[in-house]
């Protein structure tokens, strides 16, 4: 606080009539130490109004909910301001830019009879590739006065959203038009034994529903509790808290157009600190180059192991390095 405050006398300088030299002696400071002091700050005043700016406009438009550490690399702020993530975050907080959190929780969906014949096949799971585990639920959207429900479903290996469908209406087909996403995109013969994980709700265990993961050949999962679907709530909160408040739409049609931008966005773009920052589809065209994969590790909530995942990087020798980004996270 004291070369702000120096730099406001010296501004008014010819108010109070007081010699500069006075103050400097006062806060142990020479002329020439001050002058380099404002110079810097007032370097950092210049570059905090253009990243500030770059900041509003990516919560605006694409993260309304983006974190310090988030902006830090889907800015590039390393490579366009040359400092580090620590100073960023410390900049951040000085300058009033981080978020205060938000708590909110709205049931959209519970558990049928019918899901109650499945195990949860997710405690302490191994999954070293996609099309092995994909976890899907059901979130609210409210846009203006309207609420609208968005069935997902995402691969939990590289996180990226594989199958989603916008209505006004909680029922099987929305769900079932999500699912039938996903088979188009990976294709059937390739999700032949994928897990398919959710909390049970009756759109994913109508008949159709069922039959149709049956004929692929799904494992079928079954959350008995929200705890044990935190992906996926994971995933809604992304979606509710970051993304859909950045759409700049009222109706129905321009809305569902708006959440196809989105996932695009969300899928291609916008990068994840439990993909050593890459976007899911980085990650997957990255993954397609490497002959050892890394192994993500689910927490067992049977026994309260805490989830963790090991590396991603191949070394020359043929062993596996820790990936520049590990994280502990709960699945």
């Amino acid at each position: 606080m004291t070369i702000p405050l120096l730099m406001f006398i010296h501004a008014q300088r010819s108010v109070h009539g007081v010699v500069m030299e006075r103050f400097y002696d006062y806060y142990n400071i020479t002329r020439q130490g001050f002058a380099k002091a404002s110079k810097k700050l007032n370097e950092e005043l210049r570059m905090m109004n253009l990243i500030s700016q770059s900041i509003r406009d990516y919560r605006l438009y694409s993260d309304r909910r983006a974190g310090s550490r988030s902006l830090f690399y889907n800015l590039n702020i390393k490579a366009i301001y040359g400092m580090g993530v620590t100073r960023f975050e410390r900049l951040m907080s000085k300058y009033g830019l981080t978020l205060l959190p938000i708590r909110t929780r709205v049931i959209t969906t519970k558990s049928c009879l019918r899901s109650w014949n499945y195990p949860n096949l997710c405690n302490s799971l191994k999954i070293n590739g996609i099309n092995q585990l994909v976890v899907g639920d059901l979130t609210y959207i409210s846009i203006g006065k309207n609420r609208y429900f968005m069935f997902c479903l995402t691969d939990v290996f590289s996180a990226r959203i594989v199958g989603f469908c916008i209505s006004n209406r909680m029922r099987s087909k929305e769900a079932f038009a999500a699912f039938n996403m996903w088979v188009k995109l990976r294709g059937l013969d390739n999700i032949c034994n994928c897990i398919h994980h959710t909390d049970g709700g009756s759109q994913y265990f109508s008949t159709r529903y069922v039959k149709a993961m049956v004929d692929a050949d799904l494992q079928i999962s079954v959350a008995k509790s929200c705890l044990e679907n935190g992906y996926a709530e994971q995933k809604n909160g992304v979606i509710k808290n970051h993304l859909i408040p950045t759409l700049r739409c009222s109706s129905t049609t321009g809305i569902r157009k708006a959440i196809h931008r989105m996932v695009d966005f969300y899928n291609h773009n916008r990068k994840q600190p439990q993909l050593g920052w890459k976007s899911p589809i980085q990650f997957e065209s990255e993954l397609s180059n490497q002959q050892t994969h890394g192994q993500l590790v689910l927490h067992d909530h049977e026994q309260n192991i805490a989830s963790r995942r090991t590396g991603f990087f191949k070394v020359s020798n043929g062993q596996k390095s820790k990936p520049k980004n590990r994280v502990t996270k709960k699945v």
